[in-house]
């Protein structure tokens, strides 16, 4: 788009939204500018805003939320289903407090959920599709797990959003940011908080206000991707790739559906292969969305000719129980390979269960010299300090870091209620990465043990992060999370504990 900033508001409009739903706000659907493959390749991004109608105070804080993997069409994003995506019950949106299944399971009501409680405190929330629809080819796909594009797209929301604000009354100079996110939204809420304060004032125009952020919850996140060579002895064969390339996934609802890393690694895959066609990366770009020291990937480097079929039709739509059932036959890793070898890898790992070899190859690229791009580009996406990229690898402000210690789609599994290795659980090592912070910020882990009346899974570590223990935000960990961020009350220290 010539001649656009990023973070410029392009269209806002009203939507009808059931009071039941939320009350008190206006949410809009909003169309607003991000980087695409850098800050001067701007593309068109969807999203929502939800602020206080003019009868409420309005604060100068707002909350930008990331959702997780629901499929990289626009057709699946938040904007185009804001009363399920966005305003519905958890996970799946952010309105009413809900996990579990059965006699245990929490149901709350939409009038005690996040959204409602973060509007009724004064409080913005924007949500970003993540999505570069407009001037994009028709099979344009999502930055899917692409540090920079997606950094960019929370942080660009909150901008557009606080440009509605102006428009609708609010005349505030200073906005306080944070970011919060899921699975995928964790992965993109890090990236906003580490590079949000360089990519604000590089981006920023004289029209825009100034941001402070404060903060990030990230919940069951996408961080430790790939070991790098400074990753320690134990930690090999112990990040996302070899993790979960073999291990069976469920959905929100329960249901089976095979191995987790052929149906994530399809639209990691099948977006980092489109990326660089997307545009021009600028020379003079501060912030590069991929590595150039090596070729752009080529799916058929790393998947088998039956692993592009599936990455193909899985990425072609949203993710339903239809694209879920291509990965069941992944199940038996021996008949049927996703990936090349020696990614795939073979039955090391205990018992003779499979294990992925991603680790192993990325630290000897001699063994696969086609490798080198994808390995290149897992350790440049990956956040925090083990990331190898040329940008500010800690978070600016407090850290929340919630997961489910049954949780087999980013994997962390330990019985019992110690605070696990970060062998066993990937945001004990994202956190474990932290440690520099200890002194300047809030760094705090928090993780649910299973047992009978928490599952402690990947879906449903959302809602157990802010529920109060009776289906309610107000009282639960990230409601004074965010409190504490935003009036700069949480004091310093790094602390991980299981509920």
């Amino acid at each position: 788009m010539q001649g656009k900033r990023p973070g410029r508001l392009l269209k806002a409009n009203k939507l009808n939204v059931p009071e039941k739903l939320l009350a008190g706000a206006d949410v809009y659907r909003i169309l607003y500018t991000s980087a695409g493959l850098n800050e001067n390749n701007v593309e068109a991004v969807c999203g929502l805003v939800a602020i206080p109608s003019k009868k409420r105070q309005r604060t100068n804080e707002v909350v930008a939320w990331a959702h997780g993997t629901i499929g990289m069409h626009q057709s699946c994003q938040p904007s185009n289903d804001p009363n399920t995506t966005f305003l519905g019950p958890m996970s799946g949106g952010i309105g009413a407090i809900a996990y579990g299944t059965g006699k245990n399971a929490v149901d709350g009501e939409a009038k005690f959920g996040v959204l409602q409680t973060l509007i009724n405190q004064g409080r913005m929330v924007a949500a970003t599709d993540y999505y570069a629809g407009l001037g994009q080819p028709a099979n344009a796909q999502q930055h899917y797990a692409l540090g920079v594009p997606a950094g960019a797209a929370v942080l660009d929301s909150a901008r557009a959003a606080t440009q509605l604000a102006k428009r609708l009354g609010s005349a505030y100079k200073t906005w306080k940011l944070a970011t919060w996110g899921h699975s995928q939204g964790g992965h993109a809420a890090l990236w906003a908080a580490q590079i949000a304060k360089d990519y604000l004032s590089a981006t920023k125009s004289a029209r825009d206000p100034s941001f402070a952020p404060v903060g990030v919850a990230a919940v069951a996140p996408a961080t430790s991707f790939v070991a790098t060579a400074t990753t320690p002895p134990d930690l090999i064969g112990r990040h996302l790739g070899d993790l979960e390339m073999h291990m069976p996934a469920s959905t929100a609802g329960g249901q089976g559906v095979g191995a987790v890393g052929p149906l994530l690694f399809s639209l990691v895959t099948s977006a980092w292969a489109q990326y660089p066609a997307s545009g021009t990366l600028s020379n003079t770009a501060r912030f590069p969305g991929y590595p150039t020291s090596v070729p752009a990937p080529r799916l058929d480097q790393v998947l088998t000719a039956e692993g592009m079929q599936t990455a193909t039709a899985i990425t072609a739509g949203c993710l339903t129980a239809e694209s879920l059932a291509r990965v069941i036959k992944y199940g038996n890793p021996a008949q049927n390979a996703f990936f090349v070898q020696p990614v795939w890898g073979g039955p090391t790992g205990p018992g003779g269960t499979w294990q992925g070899q991603l680790d192993a190859t990325c630290l000897n690229p001699a063994s696969d010299p086609a490798l080198t791009s994808w390995c290149t580009w897992l350790a440049y996406n990956q956040p925090g300090p083990d990331g190898i990229n040329p940008f500010t690898k800690l978070p600016s402000g407090d850290v929340l870091i919630a997961q489910g210690m049954a949780d087999n789609t980013v994997y962390c599994q330990h019985a019992g209620r110690s605070v696990p290795l970060g062998a066993d659980c990937l945001s004990r090592q994202y956190y474990d990465s932290l440690a520099a912070m200890c002194s300047t910020a809030s760094v705090t882990l928090d993780l649910f043990a299973q047992t009978r009346k928490s599952p402690a899974t990947h879906f449903w570590a959302p809602g157990q992060i802010a529920d109060n223990g009776k289906g309610r935000f107000k009282g639960s960990a990230l409601y004074k999370f965010f409190n504490g961020a935003f009036s700069n009350g949480l004091g310093t220290g790094c602390t991980a504990t299981v509920r």
